[in-house]
């Protein structure tokens, strides 16, 4: 995670990839896995991620290695 990066308790794809020093693609291949981070489609293909599902991969990432 970059020392500057704040993530909102709804955020969008470039804000997660920023946050996690992943690149947009990268997020959106997961995603299309079912892999990566939980997120939410909110009309007309907004994708969001809520910051507690984010901060829990993260940790999950930490448990598991």
């Amino acid at each position: 995670m970059t020392a500057t990066a704040e993530l909102p308790d709804l955020a969008t794809r470039p804000q997660v990839a920023e946050y996690t020093q992943t690149s947009i693609p990268t997020l959106s291949r997961w995603a299309a896995e079912g892999r990566g981070p939980r997120w939410v489609k909110l009309g007309a293909g907004a994708v969001r991620y809520r910051k507690a599902d984010v901060l829990a991969w993260l940790d999950s990432l930490a448990e598991a290695g």
